[in-house]
């Protein structure tokens, strides 16, 4: 947590966990900026993740490293 708001939260599942990350619109200019620098794969999540009331939750299976890249 940063200054009362979550900033992720991690879901242990077997063998791999869930990572979700909630994008408000303070947030959203920086998802943008970081967009090209991330992996395809984690592009795809961010752009396929509806915008509701502002927000995108993303939800991210962590399976190995690569994932967070």
């Amino acid at each position: 947590k940063k200054r009362g708001k979550t900033l992720c939260t991690l879901y242990a599942r077997e063998q791999y966990f869930t990572l979700l990350i909630v994008v408000g619109k303070k947030e959203a200019p920086f998802l943008e900026a970081l967009l090209p620098h991330l992996d395809v794969a984690l592009q795809e999540i961010i752009h396929e993740t509806a915008e509701g009331n502002g927000q995108r939750w993303l939800m991210i299976d962590v399976e190995d490293e690569g994932a967070l890249y």
